[in-house]
């Protein structure tokens, strides 16, 4: 009777243990309506949708896993469990690739089913954003939605997801930074490439990657540990500040930081008060062994203060005895004397950074060139007297340039607004309230007197789309140009999301309107500054500037094209950094057809949202756009903001393949195709093309003023 007892309460436990298996294994029935709805969003949530289901064997009422089989009975886009692991009767992998889908991604309705290990969503035409909420899915492995339409940026909770070893987002408009613990997971691809990605890349050590590419995106700063075994091709294109050997420039090192002396003299302090606690006679002798170095210590106080105090008499007399010599020599006695502005810019260039309390502390830098310079009277700033209406400087800015002396510009604060090849921009709130732009430039292969004419002659040269200089100022390898302040910032920035329009995306209409401007802006100015006497302009005294050359700008770039208060484009820095070149020598025309090589990158920046390179000259943009053209899949140039909002018809698009031909044949002249195009013929190929525009001005440039 016992035995039979025994036998009856095993096979109960057995039958017991088999329903609670059964119903760990199963899908239940609220997971399958989950899963339904979650293909149902993905399908777009319309009349089409449940078809959508139940074409794809989709379907609640029937169980999609059965114990022991990892074939599905919704069919080949689900894969699940199989009897060897401990979630045998559940769904393991649902593929949904190229399965036409244009709806959204519904997380919550996804992690119903916890177990789910990998999503496959590639090549569909998904919108919206990685809900948040994709963190509940505890289980998953893969995350796999390149090839979409998906905007918005990467959630940080996906950090949240431990098992996570795949991320693969490229090709959709995914745009602000990746979440900086992402380098915590123990990942083994993340592709992240053809996105709008801002920001640095997070730390991760690609050392067990098997892929990793976060090209074409808006990326900055270091590149991962252990990037060298995937290549250059899957960093670049990236915008200006990417850094790291052995693709980049390496990266600064950071900044020491700065040891507090409060921690250093406090330290004695303490040790001190924990001496008088002590009252044995350890105590005492460690007392006795301290007191003496903190009597040597004080005693150095007291010297380094008495140094100080005779220092600073020793100033101050030296100050009086100068200020008294200078009264003396002074003739007339109170007359200003033609150095006397010299005389005291010397003074503040040369004291006011140790002792001046007029000069801020964000203050232009001053150098020893400045110091030197402004002994003599040619170290003033000259102001470039400007007549007419073409002029798009303000009152307020020429009225400020015209009193301005560079003893206020070393005084005013500064604020630094960027660092390039060939010098430093400052921007520089004068007395009065103005704020001005000086570019600072170090240039040693142009002489002072060069630089004066040439400054004078860009100075006459004006045209709406070309920010005029308002001042210079020269002193041996050292050149400041004074320019308005434009508020709104450079195309770089609006491009490459830095900064938002007020008046909404920059779609075709205003970037062609752009394009338009600056060619406009820069054949003008090729003609009027092409020298060797056939400048319409003449110099103040009437003389021609004959045999002076061309003035190419030499730097133009998405940085230097401005948009002014009315969002116009006008071009900075025109002829700065221009190459000294001559007629006789060829060097003139070389630069000028320089000018036009990097309007052809300009373009190219325009049509593909790409930025370049901070220290390139646009090269490796140019081909990638010839690599992707030749593939013949040329709509993947252009960026998709563009496709997004072009016409139904076509002629948008159209037109835009047409300004990618003008920008290929700036950028690089094909064999037989004869020479490169002048700026003047650029200017009239693109604005034919603007003229056959039929989508009419986009509410973003209605603000903009026609020509």
């Amino acid at each position: 009777m016992a035995k039979l007892l025994a036998a009856l309460a095993a096979a109960l436990v057995v039958v017991l243990a088999s329903c609670c298996c059964g119903v760990r294994g199963d899908e239940s029935t609220k997971v399958r309506e989950s899963l339904v709805n979650f293909l149902t969003a993905l399908a777009g949530d319309d009349d089409g949708a449940q078809t959508t289901a139940v074409g794809l064997g989709w379907n609640a009422s029937i169980d999609p896993c059965t114990r022991g089989n990892t074939s599905s009975a919704w069919g080949g886009t689900v894969t699940c469990f199989g009897s060897d692991s401990g979630n045998d009767g559940l769904i393991k992998r649902i593929d949904l690739d190229a399965r036409g889908l244009g709806g959204t991604i519904d997380a919550a309705r996804l992690c119903a089913a916890p177990a789910v290990r990998v999503v496959n969503l590639l090549g569909n035409r998904l919108r919206g954003g990685i809900p948040a909420g994709i963190s509940a899915c505890s289980g998953l492995t893969h995350l796999i939605v390149s090839g979409n339409q998906l905007s918005g940026s990467l959630p940080p909770s996906l950090a949240q997801l431990k098992s996570l070893h795949v991320i693969e987002v490229a090709r959709n408009n995914l745009s602000g930074e990746l979440p900086g613990d992402l380098s915590k997971l123990k990942l083994e691809r993340f592709v992240a490439n053809d996105n709008h990605f801002t920001g640095t890349i997070p730390d991760f050590d690609l050392t067990g990657f098997s892929a990793f590419n976060v090209s074409n995106n808006n990326l900055t700063g270091p590149i991962p540990k252990n990037a060298t075994r995937f290549g250059n091709a899957s960093f670049w294109p990236n915008a200006a500040g990417m850094c790291g050997e052995p693709f980049f420039d390496p990266c600064p090192p950071p900044s020491p930081s700065a040891s507090s002396p409060t921690a250093s003299f406090n330290a004695p302090a303490s040790r001190s008060s924990s001496d008088d606690e002590d009252d044995d006679g350890e105590g005492k002798g460690r007392h006795k062994k301290r007191t003496v170095p903190k009597m040597v210590m004080y005693l150095g106080y007291v010297l380094l203060g008495a140094a100080v105090l005779a220092f600073v008499l020793y100033k101050i007399c030296s100050r009086k005895r100068r200020s008294k010599l200078g009264r003396k020599s002074k003739p007339g006695g109170g007359g200003r004397g033609v150095y006397d502005s010299s005389r005291l810019t010397t003074t503040t260039t040369t004291t006011t950074a140790a002792v001046s309390p007029s000069k801020s502390a964000y203050s232009l830098p001053t150098s020893t060139e400045q110091s030197a310079a402004t002994a003599a009277p040619s170290a003033s700033l000259m102001v470039l007297r400007r007549s007419g209406t073409a002029s798009i400087t303000s009152t307020a800015a020429a009225a400020a340039a015209k009193e301005l002396r560079f003893e206020d510009l070393l005084k005013s604060p500064a604020e630094l607004l960027g660092r390039g090849r060939f010098g430093s921009s400052y921007k520089v709130v004068v007395p009065g309230g103005a704020a001005l732009a000086v570019k600072r430039v170090k240039d040693e292969a142009v002489s002072e007197e060069a630089f004066r004419r040439r400054m004078e002659r860009v100075g006459r040269a004006k045209h709406p789309a070309v920010l005029p200089p308002l001042a210079f100022y020269c002193a041996m390898q050292e050149k400041l140009v004074v320019y308005e302040f434009q508020s709104n910032g450079s195309l770089a920035k609006l491009l490459h999301g830095s900064i938002e329009s007020s008046q909404g995306p920059v779609d075709w209409p205003a970037r062609l309107h752009i394009a338009a401007k600056v060619a406009d802006g820069m054949a003008f100015m090729h003609t009027a500054l092409r020298g060797d006497g056939a400048s319409s302009n003449t110099s103040s005294s009437g003389e021609e500037a004959a045999g002076d050359g061309p003035i190419a700008h030499g730097n133009l770039k998405a940085t230097n094209v401005l948009f002014t208060a009315g969002m116009d484009p006008c071009i900075s820095e025109y002829g700065v950094t221009a190459p000294p070149g001559r007629p006789a020598s060829g060097g003139g025309d070389a630069a000028l057809r320089a000018d036009v090589r990097a309007f052809g990158v300009l373009l190219l920046e325009l049509l593909t949202g790409k930025a370049t390179s901070a220290r390139g000259d646009g090269s490796e943009l140019a081909r990638w756009v010839t690599s992707v053209i030749r593939e013949e899949w040329t709509a993947e140039v252009f960026d998709r903001a563009l496709l997004a909002g072009g016409g139904g018809d076509g002629s948008s698009e159209q037109r835009m393949v047409r300004l990618l031909q003008v920008a290929m044949r700036c950028v690089e002249a094909s064999p037989g195709s004869g020479p490169p195009p002048t700026m003047r013929e650029v200017a009239s190929m693109v604005n034919a093309i603007r003229e056959d525009d039929a989508t009419g001005p986009s509410p973003w440039k209605r603000s903009m003023s026609d020509d």
